[in-house]
């Protein structure tokens, strides 16, 4: 594949996108230009208008296979460090992203690929799909934060330093993956679950989900204020005020 070659699929369906990997020859694993690509498809989102929930997948048979360990091998420590903090924003975009993101994994999501659905915010799995951690294999360090919070510290250090793949329905068990399905009613169940967060009131759905973001990272006291001030937001907005008629006058017709 040459550069020019699109890494990254994007698809647009009413108010919900799909992102799809786009490098199934290589088990979809993170090429630069993808990163790119997938960087800048990102930004467009977190400011569109008409977007209000977001699909990530892969082609072919695999979810991700993280970082692209060949060009590593021949890259000066220069263009390693840029690589690494260019993958790590990609991270970091998902998990800010105003818009709910789910991980639909079609395949094996390792390492990078693993981290990658960590940090959606639903992760729904083909019941053929693997999960693993497998950075320490390769002497790497593995992302263990947002991964602790959503299934216990414990648990997460034992896939981190193990570095062990697990199946779909031991990634279940530990409340890694939300949902299980058969490989060909994933991305039917993963449209049907977008359309339904995208058919939420928007300033609802993306409060809720900074709400899920930063609350973790406060104290009881500030979470309880934090909380408060949103909801006054959400009290004196249209689409609160818009909902909450609809629901009143449904009830009156019963």
């Amino acid at each position: 594949m040459n550069d020019n070659h699109p890494y990254l699929l994007i698809e647009n369906d009413g108010a919900v996108s799909t992102l799809t990997l786009n490098n199934p020859e290589k088990s979809n694993s993170l090429h630069p230009e993808m990163v790119k690509q997938l960087s800048a498809a990102l930004d467009e989102i977190a400011v569109s208008e008409e977007s209000n929930a977001v699909i990530i997948t892969g082609a072919g048979k695999h979810f991700c296979a993280g970082l692209d360990l060949s060009l590593l091998m021949n890259w000066a420590e220069e263009e390693k460090s840029v690589y690494l903090r260019r993958v790590t924003e990609i991270f970091d975009k998902i998990w800010r992203l105003p818009q709910p993101v789910i991980a639909a994994v079609n395949g094996a999501a390792i390492a990078g690929g693993f981290d990658l659905a960590a940090f959606c915010d639903l992760r729904l799995a083909a019941r053929k799909a693997i999960f693993g951690q497998a950075e320490i294999n390769v002497g790497l360090v593995q992302i263990i934060h947002p991964l602790y919070k959503t299934i216990g510290l414990a648990r997460a250090k034992e896939l981190a330093m193990l570095g062990e793949p697990v199946s779909a329905d031991e990634a279940y068990r530990i409340g890694l993956v939300n949902h299980l399905y058969e490989s060909e009613e994933l991305m039917p169940q993963a449209q049907q679950m977008a359309q339904k967060l995208a058919a939420k009131p928007r300033l609802a759905l993306f409060e809720t989900k900074r709400l899920t973001r930063e609350l973790i990272d406060l104290d009881t006291k500030a979470a309880l204020e934090e909380i408060r001030a949103t909801l006054r937001r959400c009290f004196n907005s249209d689409e609160h005020k818009t909902r909450v008629a609809e629901v009143l006058a449904g009830l009156k017709k019963r």
